[in-house]
């Protein structure tokens, strides 16, 4: 027999044990970790939302952080890796500030070769040198500051900007004429800083860029049946405009699509009758071409003759020998904004384009002029503010490439070391605003306290579901800074992966109950 004493003893040790098994379990299932009533609180307001029966089968991982402290307030599943769609932007936005500096601009110049007579002709050529400017003044306001639009003119059915995009153009054909420069024999684009490249998923990044390598198509429906009427933006002559959409009855679908296929803009598809303007783009398969054809209708508009037409191929046999333009007269240069403007429309509008260019730009920060150069650095530049990339997988800086995985901690982490850069506001005032500007303009449900106290990048990757029909949202992020009620600044990441769409679930529904979760994490702490 065992005594009363002992047998209590050990039997309040096999308890002890059992709930210590209990704990360790619940710590595996991925449930909240809830070290605090304000947490426990949180938690019970979030699985309002995560418990929905449309996220039924989805995957959430959510964190939020005291970047002050570093203390983590919540967590669930932060370790766990998300599909980060466009979030994966914070990571190569963050890294070329860290790399070249928020305040970092592009000089462009064109140079004269051969020999300007005395009637201001040049017998030579004009040569536009491409340094990677990815806006090239075509977007850039009185102030100095960068346009941007709510949805970007690069997303179809987005929204053009005040700024006309040849403003770049037009600026440098001014100074060519201020030169004493009237007549040459032609214009070629020294597109040689990096060879065009093109990923999967991804839209051509070219040393030289206009109008986004877009050109911009805005459709008018007219009589049903009938084509609708087609403005473009940029005129050029160096594309014919094949016209095959039709306007359709009133409350029909509208769907349209463009391309540029040997010389020839092509749009298709449907608008109907009550539409309004719709906006689509063709990309640009050709950017020099495109920018020399620009370049000589600008040098045109201020009298300027060029002896060579401006719809042909850019003529790059004629450009000198790299490096050799000491010799060469600068008649004209156009200088970017800062970087950081730059910065602050990619991530308003989540511009691919851009996105991915800083992966070029960090590669030639080096001297090399490879994609995969650009990842390497990015990668090193990361770990140099401190960043453990462990929890993180990106193939790209825009978030399409299949690889691209991170951890809600590792963004939150990144979030936390930005807050702490010398251009910390900046950076965050770069972020789309809840409920006012850019992709969460419309992620604010009515009555969310939080609309206007969130500074968060958004994350939306769609795909097809053939054996169920319909699409899946494969991913839906929000992550970024939280003003909170009571004046504290707070990281927060949140993703929901694989949720099913219909109706009554869209990507948009889905991006207002991130939103909502914001607006809790606002008003707890």
């Amino acid at each position: 027999m065992i005594p009363d004493i002992r047998r209590q003893y050990l039997a309040g040790i096999f308890i002890g044990f059992l709930l210590v098994l209990l704990i360790i379990s619940a710590g595996c299932t991925g449930t909240a970790n809830t070290t605090s009533s304000s947490s426990s609180a949180l938690e019970k307001n979030i699985s309002s939302i995560t418990s929905a029966p449309q996220y039924a089968h989805a995957s959430w991982g959510l964190i939020v952080v005291d970047p002050s402290t570093n203390q983590t307030l919540y967590e669930k599943n932060a370790d766990e890796m998300f599909t980060p769609a466009s979030t994966t932007k914070l990571f190569s936005t963050s890294a070329v500030l860290a790399a070249l500096g928020p305040d970092y601009r592009i000089t462009t110049p064109v140079y004269a070769t051969g020999t300007l007579g005395a009637d201001e002709t040049l017998d030579g050529n004009l040569v536009l040198v491409a340094k990677g400017d990815p806006t090239m003044g075509g977007r850039t306001l009185p102030d100095g500051t960068i346009a941007f639009t709510n949805a970007d003119h690069s997303e179809s059915g987005g929204s053009l900007t005040t700024p006309d995009p040849l403003a770049g153009l037009n600026d440098l054909a001014k100074q060519v004429k201020a030169a004493g420069i009237t007549k040459v024999s032609d214009v070629v684009i020294d597109d040689r800083l990096f060879t065009n490249y093109q990923g999967d998923y991804m839209a051509l990044l070219s040393p030289i860029v206009i109008n986004d390598n877009l050109v911009d198509l805005s459709v008018t429906p007219t009589t049903p049946g009938s084509a609708p009427s087609v403005v473009m933006r940029p005129e050029t002559s160096l594309y014919k405009f094949d016209n095959r959409a039709t306007t359709g009855p009133a409350g029909s679908v509208t769907a349209l699509d463009a391309g540029e296929e040997a010389g020839t803009v092509i749009l298709v598809g449907n608008i109907a009758a009550d539409a309004g303007t719709v906006n689509t783009t063709a990309a640009v398969t050709d950017p020099a071409a495109f920018a020399r054809s620009l370049f000589i209708g600008a040098l045109e508009r201020e009298g300027i003759t060029v002896g060579a037409a401006a719809n042909g191929d850019n003529p790059s046999a004629k450009l000198p020998a790299a490096g050799t333009y000491s010799s060469a007269k600068e008649v004209a240069n156009l200088t970017s904004p800062p970087l950081s403007e730059d910065v602050k429309l990619t991530l308003k509008v989540s511009q691919n384009m851009h996105a991915n260019y800083y992966v070029i730009l960090l590669a030639l920060s080096e001297n090399k002029t490879s994609f995969s150069d650009g990842m390497t650095k990015e990668g090193n530049v990361l770990r140099s503010l401190g960043l453990d990339t462990s929890g993180a997988m990106l193939g790209d800086g825009a978030g399409g490439d299949r690889v691209d995985h991170v951890s809600p901690r590792t963004v939150a982490e990144l979030l936390s070391l930005m807050s702490r850069q010398s251009y910390a506001d900046r950076f965050k005032n770069a972020q789309p605003v809840l409920g006012v500007d850019g992709s969460t303009v419309g992620h604010c449900a009515a009555g969310n306290p939080a609309c206007g106290h969130v500074y968060a990048k958004t994350g939306t990757y769609n795909y097809p579901d053939p054996l169920n029909g319909g699409n899946v949202l494969l991913s839906k992020g929000l992550a970024g800074y939280v003003d909170t009620k009571s004046g504290k600044q707070l990281v927060f990441a949140a993703y929901v992966n694989n949720v099913r769409l219909g109706d009554n679930v869209t990507a948009d529904s889905v991006g207002t109950d991130l939103g909502s979760i914001a607006g809790m994490i606002y008003g707890n702490y």
